[in-house]
């Protein structure tokens, strides 16, 4: 059995089968809007911010225990997923705030062409303004991920700083629950 963290959409939406699902803590890491996202809420010709993982920090996420007989078919389809974007991890994370469990996880290749690094706030703003894909445009994907940390009891802080400033500037969807 292999446990995978989770730190973006897979938290929600994580499509395989697992035989447990809990809160979990990855240490020396955390999310941050560091790639250019070509798909989903962006295209080729309208990148969005996508979001990714870097090193320092925390992250809290979800952690799910895979079972033993699918544990490489699952792992083979989440790299297939994450693209050559990210790379596969494993170090230990704390589960439930009680135990110490080796975990999966993926991180932003920083070799890789759509990689951005670490922007303020403001520039991720200007990057969505001008994102959009078949799901959306790159303000609904902040908002959207906004809505369900918000749901799920966790605080991101490259989220927050972003919808603090699009806040600031008045974008709005009034499709989404949060208030902008």
């Amino acid at each position: 059995m292999a446990w995978i963290f989770t730190y973006n959409e897979l938290m929600w939406d994580f499509p395989y089968p697992y035989q447990m699902r809990k809160k979990a803590l990855l240490e020396e890491h955390h999310r941050s809007f560091n790639y250019l996202m070509t798909d989903r809420y962006g295209s080729p010709s309208a990148p969005s911010p996508g979001l990714g993982f870097e090193t320092s920090g925390d992250c809290r996420g979800y952690a799910y225990l895979v079972p033993e007989d699918e544990e490489d078919e699952i792992l083979q389809n989440l790299q297939k997923i994450h693209t050559d974007r990210f790379v596969m991890k494993e170090a230990s994370i704390i589960v439930n705030s009680e135990s110490s469990e080796d975990a999966f996880f993926f991180i932003s290749n920083r070799e890789h062409p759509d990689y951005i690094g670490k922007l303020v706030p403001q520039e991720i703003v200007k990057i969505a303004k001008q994102g959009s894909g078949p799901c959306g445009t790159g303000i609904d994907w902040i908002t959207y991920l906004a809505e369900k940390f918000m749901e799920l009891g966790i605080s991101d802080l490259a989220t927050d700083a972003v919808l603090s400033v699009m806040k600031w500037h008045g974008f709005a969807n009034p499709n989404h629950k949060t208030s902008l």
